[in-house]
């Protein structure tokens, strides 16, 4: 088995202990578009993968190529949208009230606010699986 492979497996592992799943491929999609249409802009955000470290990256979309994964992107390329666990967006530019407020026009989210932001949490985690 490859490294990757073996990756994929454990991260598999790990989605399917998750208390909830709150996003699809779509809404992903729909996110990253909604991110497109701030007033201000959304230039980066930071993504975090299921079994991964927090990676800042450029915005991705709002046109995908593919309907469940990133295509050519960088250091998340061909990744699946399922193994987003959060997408973090700073509250640099506007307020965390602005952005929810944005974002609330395009749909529901599960949105965690914080000093720095906001969190779009794909999984709600169990005690045993953070």
């Amino acid at each position: 088995m490859s490294a990757n492979s073996d990756h994929d497996m454990r991260v598999a592992r790990k989605i399917a202990r998750a208390k909830a799943t709150h996003m699809s491929n779509a809404k992903w999609r729909k996110l990253f578009a909604a991110l497109h249409e701030l007033p201000n802009g959304c230039s980066v955000i930071g993504l975090k993968l299921v079994g991964r470290t927090v990676l800042g990256v450029p915005t991705p979309g709002p046109v995908f190529e593919f309907e469940d994964h990133f295509g050519e992107c960088g250091g998340i390329s061909f990744v699946p949208f399922s193994h987003i666990e959060f997408v973090g967006v700073s509250n640099s530019d506007t307020t965390n009230a602005a952005l929810i407020q944005h974002l609330n026009t395009f749909g529901n989210w599960p949105i965690t606010e914080d000093v720095e932001g906001i969190l779009i949490n794909g999984y709600e985690w169990g005690e045993e699986g953070k």
